[in-house]
């Protein structure tokens, strides 16, 4: 059987599907030894409209679950950016949010300002390699990557900034205080000093799935969208 791609469909069943993710809260993470977060509660939800056991979800590191989407048929990758660049090279349900922005992260004591993009070069700056904010920064900067030190983690970028290694990271603006926080720091010493791009946030699955399957998903999801337990999962998940 080939998908509407032109490859062979390897996973025709929501069963068959290798559900992955990374922590990046408030979207997922642990907490008390339980994975949570609004994207993980909501593919639950979607779990049920449609009708399916919950799956197993693996949490991995972001550039290890990225590889494996792009090469094995069964992947599902949660919460990815839709990109432009990334919109031939999976199929999509949409949104978890509607709108993500990334942003660049300095430590207050640094009294960093940054007026246009024209300015970032000058600063050695910390990403999360394959991350969406990773491939914004290195598209303002016009493909320049010689200032960029490519990471596998928040954490290692932090190590990095307060060591002063580097001068800058690039994180989600949305989940960046609160995962500074749970890595043991003050987020009061950290401000944003530059936006990058607002995008949605979405249910990424491999080419190679079935297309009716992302059919059914993103009906269901559409239908937990309108549902006041949306809202509510917003609220308690993002809170400001």
């Amino acid at each position: 059987m080939l998908s509407s791609f032109g490859l062979p469909c390897f996973a025709d069943s929501f069963e068959s599907l290798y559900y992955t993710t990374e922590v990046y809260p408030p979207y997922n993470y642990i907490e008390q030894d339980r994975l949570t977060g609004l994207s993980v509660e909501m593919l639950r939800k979607v779990w049920d409209e449609l009708g399916v056991v919950h799956q197993k979800i693996d949490v991995l590191p972001w550039a290890r679950a990225y590889h494996d989407i792009e090469h094995q048929g069964n992947r599902v990758l949660f919460a990815m950016a839709q990109k432009t660049s990334r919109l031939d090279k999976f199929q999509w349900a949409c949104p978890i949010v509607p709108s993500h922005s990334g942003a660049l992260i300095a430590l207050k004591s640094s009294k960093i300002t940054i007026k246009d993009s024209g300015e970032l070069k000058q600063y050695v700056i910390g990403t999360i390699r394959e991350g969406s904010t990773e491939e914004d920064l290195i598209a303002i900067q016009g493909g320049e990557k010689t200032n960029v030190v490519r990471n596998v983690s928040l954490a290692a970028n932090l190590s990095l900034l307060n060591k002063g290694r580097i001068q800058l990271l690039a994180h989600a603006q949305q989940s960046s205080s609160m995962m500074i926080t749970q890595l043991g720091y003050d987020k009061d010493d950290y401000e944003v000093v530059y936006v990058l791009k607002s995008l949605p946030i979405c249910f990424a699955f491999s080419l190679a799935i079935d297309p009716g399957l992302i059919v059914k998903f993103q009906q269901a999801l559409n239908k937990v969208i309108k549902t006041e337990e949306y809202g509510q999962l917003k609220a308690h998940f993002f809170p400001d």
